[in-house]
């Protein structure tokens, strides 16, 4: 291990509990840094519930602040920003106490580091002194706007095409900028290089902590699909509505008794009609995601919109449960299809495979037994967090890791300017107090 280092850690939102996206990465990311370094943490807060989850940041970092976060408020930036001609993403994140916390911070600290998580996270790792500055773009939000302008049509088709392009403008500036840039898969890495010449640029996956193997096999379960994710997210929503409105009927017309359990938080109104379907099941919010996913015999991934690593796929297989999934969801893992899960994109092979793996046991539990393999040899958390640890002090990283690990050697850290990309981000409100969440 290397001495042990002062690390400053910036994120969007509160990293903890690793209950979404996000969350699972900065959760394991804050996690393995702050039992191995001394880790200031600073993030903003959209989330009255945050304030029961401060005592585990408190306890882990050796200080915190946590700056409250009006979804309103942004919104109101980021239109004014946006109508300027400046990148609305950065704008909804733009707070005068956050840059104040950074000079104040680096007044008492000289940082080792600066790991920040998506480019809104950006201004803010250069406005602090480090030696040396690492930024997660993760799965590449430009990319996410870009395939949001392509499923829309009219004015929001535009506004998010044209957000998309200044966004990707300030990414790729952000690759001179900082010693280490990371990504989740090639294939975001390949849209910010498409050459694959940055030596900065590397690819850092995402990981499972492989739990034991479930209690009841899969083929000992009913006709019982599920979906998970957060559902207030569209793409989430765009699928299970996709999946209800066109497979799930040749579905239930071939087992009439198949249920599909709708597994997330927040469901929007348009998911919770979904539930009057006969035999579609809704949960809301749930205190162990897994106990259900293992209450299911297969799970379904029908994303027409993905980026990055699923998480909701990882953890399926992990907990030996078959995953039937597009292309597009199922391209960053390292499993092939047809042997450690199951690829489909159009509705009529979705309902085929879908009825194939809940009438036949032996070929449900194949495919439960050879995703859970899978998921054990490639997606292991401490690998891919040795690998973003070494990335970010500096220290040579193996070659070629695809998927898990770094792409590319990090260069020795270097002393940065203090706040290069500060300009046009720099806010005009007056200083206030952080907020009652600040310790």
């Amino acid at each position: 291990m290397d001495p042990q280092q002062t690390i400053l850690y910036l994120a969007h939102r509160l990293p903890y509990p690793p209950n979404k996206g996000d969350r699972i990465r900065t959760y394991h990311q804050l996690d393995y840094l702050a039992k191995r370094h001394r880790v200031w943490c600073a993030c903003f807060s959209d989330d009255a519930d945050d304030a029961k989850h401060i005592a585990y940041l408190k306890e882990a970092c050796d200080e915190v602040a946590i700056i409250p976060w009006s979804r309103g408020k942004a919104a109101g930036r980021a239109l004014r920003a946006w109508s300027t001609g400046t990148c609305a993403t950065l704008a909804a994140y733009r707070d005068r106490r956050m840059f104040d916390l950074m000079e104040s911070w680096s007044r008492r600290v000289q940082f080792d580091a600066v790991a920040a998580f998506s480019a809104c996270m950006a201004p803010y790792a250069l406005a602090a002194r480090a030696s040396r500055r690492l930024l997660d773009l993760c799965d590449v939000d430009s990319q996410k706007w870009t395939e949001y302008a392509e499923s829309r049509r009219g004015p929001a088709a535009w506004f998010w095409r044209a957000e998309a392009k200044r966004l990707r403008a300030y990414e790729e500036q952000s690759l001179g900028l900082f010693d280490a840039i990371t990504v989740i898969t090639n294939r975001e890495r390949s849209l910010l290089d498409h050459h694959e010449l940055s030596y900065r640029l590397h690819v850092v996956g995402n990981g499972v902590t492989m739990p034991a193997a479930p209690a009841r096999p899969a083929s000992s379960l009913g006709p019982r699909l599920g979906f998970v994710g957060a559902m207030d997210y569209p793409p989430n929503v765009e699928a299970v509505q996709w999946f209800v409105a066109n497979a799930w009927p040749r579905i239930r017309k071939a087992i009439p008794l198949a249920q599909f359990v709708i597994i997330g938080r927040n469901p929007t109104r348009s998911v919770r009609r979904l539930a009057k379907t006969p035999g579609v099941e809704l949960t809301g919010t749930v205190n162990d995601v897994a106990a259900f996913i293992q209450d299911c015999r297969v799970i379904v991934a029908p994303l027409r919109v993905a980026r990055g690593l699923q998480n909701k796929i990882l953890e399926a297989m992990s907990l030996a449960r078959p995953v039937i999934a597009t292309t597009a969801s199922a391209y960053a893992l390292h499993a092939e299809a047809g042997r450690d899960i199951v690829v489909a994109d159009r509705a009529d092979d979705f309902a085929a495979k879908s009825i194939q793996l809940l009438r036949e046991n032996a070929l449900c539990d194949l495919f439960a037994n050879a995703g859970r393999a899978c998921i054990e040899r490639h997606h292991s958390w401490e690998q891919i967090l040795r690998d973003y640890e070494r990335l970010l002090l500096g220290s040579p990283a193996p070659r070629c890791h695809l998927i898990s690990g770094a792409v590319g050697t990090a260069r020795p850290g270097r002393r940065m300017p203090l706040a290069p990309l500060v300009s046009g981000f720099a806010c005009g409100e007056s200083t206030r107090k952080v907020g009652r969440f600040v310790s």
